[in-house]
This record gives C-alpha cells, sequence and structure tokens, in this order.
C-alpha cells in the first residue's frame, strides 16, 4: 500500500492496517454509526449503542471483527421501545443482524478502498408479528451493499469520503420488517439506495461528521399500510473522541425519518445517538 503523506494521527490508525477504530455501525459493521464503510473492523471490536427520540429507545450491543485484513464479520442485536399507546400495548421489537464484508483493494494516493458486503437482518417481537399477521410483511430479509472509501486532504484536514449503494427491502432499519406485505398494489422487491457519509479528521483525537442513509419507502399514501410503512431517509451529525486505538466515544445529533407516522404522529423521530466501543 503506497504511503499516503501529511496523514493526522487518527487517519494514520486508520490507514495502517486498511481498518477503523472509530464507530460501529447500528447494524454491526465498521464504520459510521448509520453508514458502514469500506475499511474493516481493526480486531475484535464490542459497542453498545443507545438511540433515543421523541417515542422510540433503541439500545444495541454489536461485535465484529476481521481475519486477514480482507473479511469482516459482525452481529447486531438491536432492541426497539416504541412509546406510542396504541391496541398492541407496549410496542417491542428486536433486530438481529449478522453482516460480512469482504475489502476488494487497499487504499492509496490515488485509489479508494472498495468493499462489498451483505447483512442478513430478522426481526421479532409483537411488532414483527403483527406486521406479520396483518399485513404479510416480511420479518427477515439480507441487504447487500458496496461501499467505497477515500482519505483526501481538504484545506489542510484529512477528511473521509464514504460512499454505499445498498440493496434493501427494510423499514425502520428492520424494526418494521421487510417490504410492503400482501396488500393489494404494495411494493415487495428490493430497491437500491445511496448512503453517503464525510469524517473530518479535526484533531489528533476528534473526529467531526455527517451521514445520510436512504431508507426505501414500501409505504402507500391515504392506506393504513402507509401509516405505518411510510418512512424516509435517516442522517445524523457526530463527533466523536478517541481516547485511543482501543477505546472511542461517540455522540451525535440523530434523525431516524418516520416511524410509523400513523402511530406515532411525528413527522420525523430525531434525538440523540450515543456510543461506547472497546477494541481489543
Amino acid at each position: 500500500m503506497k504511503k499516503m503523506l501529511g496523514m493526522s494521527a487518527i487517519a494514520g490508525l486508520l490507514m495502517a492496517t486498511g481498518a477503523q477504530a472509530a464507530i460501529t455501525n447500528i447494524d454491526g459493521q465498521a464504520g459510521g454509526g448509520l453508514v458502514p464503510w469500506a475499511l474493516l473492523s481493526s480486531g475484535p471490536t464490542v459497542a453498545i449503542t443507545h438511540i433515543a427520540t421523541q417515542n422510540l429507545d433503541i439500545n444495541s450491543v454489536a461485535i465484529n471483527t476481521s481475519f486477514s485484513n480482507m473479511v469482516e464479520i459482525s452481529y447486531a442485536h438491536n432492541m426497539l421501545n416504541d412509546g406510542a399507546a396504541t391496541a398492541l400495548g407496549v410496542n417491542t421489537d428486536n433486530v438481529d443482524n449478522v453482516g460480512f464484508k469482504v475489502k476488494l483493494n487497499d487504499m492509496s494516493d490515488t485509489m479508494p478502498q472498495f468493499a462489498i458486503g451483505g447483512v442478513y437482518k430478522r426481526a421479532s417481537g409483537n411488532l414483527a408479528d403483527y406486521l406479520n399477521t396483518a399485513l404479510g410483511v416480511n420479518k427477515s430479509s439480507t441487504d447487500l451493499y458496496g461501499a467505497v472509501s477515500k482519505i483526501v486532504n481538504l484545506g489542510g484536514k484529512n477528511v473521509l469520503l464514504n460512499g454505499v449503494l445498498r440493496a434493501t427491502k427494510a423499514n425502520a432499519l428492520g424494526f418494521l420488517g421487510f417490504g410492503g406485505g400482501n396488500v393489494a398494489g404494495a411494493s415487495t422487491g428490493y430497491k437500491i439506495e445511496p448512503e453517503l457519509s464525510a469524517e473530518v479528521f479535526a484533531a489528533d483525537n476528534v473526529i467531526v461528521g455527517a451521514e445520510y442513509r436512504r431508507q426505501p419507502n414500501y409505504g402507500m399514501t391515504g392506506t393504513g399500510q402507509g401509516n405505518v410503512l411510510s418512512q424516509n431517509s435517516t442522517y445524523d451529525i457526530n463527533i466523536v473522541y478517541v481516547a485511543n486505538k482501543n477505546f472511542t466515544l461517540t455522540a451525535a445529533y440523530v434523525n431516524l425519518g418516520t416511524v410509523a407516522p400513523g402511530v406515532n404522529g411525528q413527522g420525523r423521530q430525531n434525538g440523540m445517538f450515543l456510543q461506547g466501543q472497546v477494541s481489543f
């Protein structure tokens, strides 16, 4: 791998092995909180994440690691508590995410790093059971994606630029199942959605950035199905404190978009994202 000049301490750490040591994705992969990077996990990593919005509490425990600086495997267990009052009583759901990522090349001065990956996602809980029974919404599916990452120097600062194209059926990251169900006219196939992120190495131990993740919309306007499944994009603005190569803390303002708008009565679900990550 060709050496990149002018690296900050953090950027050099990321590039040292083609790995990352900053944030774990909500689905379990190495990268940003919402958007995975083409870079791999730096080794055995455990991350605990808490997201709180107007109606939603999401807690996640994730682990990932990589082998031979080529293949990453990951697992995340996400737990949702929806505070809106409905006939279901307490609205809870879990999503188990089992992922892999394969690096296709090393980053250099001129070449970004590319990776391909997939995440098998399975929802469980009273929300998933209800949507499956009432609307025929699937309880499991597999996301497939390609990612590209490049560290560039802009205005004297190193910046990680990252893009993803994802084939997905996930409603609200999978908490509301997958696809539009068996309602007449509902879409059931995969949709290709873009994801973008940029992270600035602001200091030797601080990263500041933003992410955008577009989600497929399987909800039909003006229907009961649409009241539950209509959704739009998610995004966040984050700051990461890198204590050392083994420990990071992340805080972010996050907007999850609409989540069951007919139930929650909110156009958007926005709030805080907090994560602690330990790498061994």
